[in-house]
């Protein structure tokens, strides 16, 4: 008698997707920016936290691995993580990781060849800039030229080279002029082969660093919006998902999830996986599973960093209390009457013009973000916890079950 196969979970939310049959919508804009990285364009892509930027970067890597033409041959991708970068050592580590752990062994190989040469022309060894141990002697200038030699050597891996630093907006707050370092080593004689994606989920932050002429990089990059994966898509694949795996969904179930998700892929995600978690093999996901699945998720906010970012702002300035003011607003409202001063005056803001600059420092945090003109809160999860615990908000009944 055969052992039983096992039926894996095929929802995933707790980090970035690789597999390509588990990226949603995502094929069209990705051939869009694979093009203009190949036509020597710069690209710089905006999306709010959590929302599949990383994730569009595997599916991108994929796409730039085409070949598409004569004009277009397959690219090599490196992925540089900036999201912890605040000196000089700490950019030339992650450049560093990201050269030696490249998924791809050729590349790696080649990046552990060039590491090498780099650390016999410089004299010391590049991990101890990243350790707590290094000498005192090595001064900021000369970080600046590790760095420098570092991008350099970065350049050479691939004769057709997109390198990614991801969270690009980190580096407004590195001291050391990392933008200038950059252009030098990346965006000048001899990297005409060489075409850089920066990705932010600070959308100001980036834009400042790209639009400000004082800055080195200043207009040197195509800006895109990760653009909304749409319903139909994300009902398509989750209809398959379930079904393949024995746990088919009703259509109420499923439209009711991406309602209370609107569609934000992480949410979504983990949402599903919760419904398919509390689904026994070979039963249906019902509209009461996707309810009930829907309601712990919400209640898990109260213990999330959420909660805790809202306590510290709730204990701060007027400034941070009119962010808490504007994110209950958007809660209870949506993002279509924050210029009402009926509106503004019952939330507790002295005057309606203290909504929006309240609105932009939370962007800043990454909890809300706007689209075609209407603001939002970003994590739809976090948004219905505000709302559920507001004094202020319509409370719609509960749907027939």
């Amino acid at each position: 008698m055969e052992p039983m196969s096992t039926v894996l979970n095929p929802f995933v939310w707790d980090r970035p997707l690789d597999d390509p049959s588990k990226i949603v919508g995502m094929e069209a804009f990705a051939n869009q920016v694979a093009l203009t990285l190949k036509g020597q364009t710069n690209v710089a892509l905006f999306g709010p936290r959590d929302t599949g930027k990383t994730t569009f970067t595997n599916q991108l890597a994929l796409e730039l691995a085409k070949s598409h033409g004569d004009g277009a041959p397959p690219f090599d991708v490196v992925k540089v993580n900036l999201q912890r970068v605040v000196s000089i050592p700490g950019f030339i580590g992650c450049v560093h990781d990201a050269m030696i752990s490249h998924p791809v062994k050729g590349l790696r190989r080649a990046a552990q060849r060039q590491i090498g040469a780099l650390e016999k022309e410089i004299g010391f060894d590049i991990k101890v800039i990243k350790g707590s141990v290094r000498s005192a002697a090595v001064n900021p200038a000369q970080d600046a030229e590790t760095l420098h030699a570092q991008l350099v050597a970065l350049r050479s891996l691939s004769e057709h080279l997109v390198v990614v630093f991801d969270e690009f907006q980190r580096l407004r707050h590195c001291p050391g002029d990392p933008l200038a370092i950059i252009r030098s080593a990346l965006m000048s004689s001899g990297s005409n082969h060489v075409s850089l994606l920066f990705t932010g989920s600070i959308r100001n932050a980036l834009k400042m660093m790209l639009e400000d002429s004082h800055q080195p990089i200043f207009g040197e990059a195509a800006q895109m919006q990760l653009p909304a994966i749409s319903a139909i898509d994300f009902l398509e694949y989750l209809d398959f998902q379930f079904d393949e795996t024995g746990r088919p969904a009703d259509d109420d179930a499923l439209n009711y999830l991406l309602s209370a998700t609107g569609a934000h892929p992480r949410s979504t995600q983990q949402l599903a996986w919760e419904c398919w978690a509390g689904t026994p093999a070979g039963k249906r996901v019902t509209l009461e599973t996707v309810i009930d699945a829907h309601d712990r998720l919400v209640r898990t906010i109260e213990r999330s960093e959420f909660a805790s970012v809202l306590n510290v702002l709730m204990s701060g300035d007027e400034a941070e209390a009119n962010e808490v003011r504007a994110l209950q607003l958007l809660a209870d409202r949506g993002g279509d009457t924050i210029t009402s001063r009926p509106v503004a005056k019952r939330y507790g803001f002295s005057s309606h013009s203290r909504v929006r600059p309240a609105l932009v420092r939370l962007q800043g945090r990454g909890l809300v973000d706007e689209r075609d003109g209407s603001w939002y809160i970003v994590d739809p999860l976090f948004g219905e916890w505000l709302r559920r615990a507001s004094p202020l908000a319509d409370r719609p009944a509960p749907p027939d079950l």
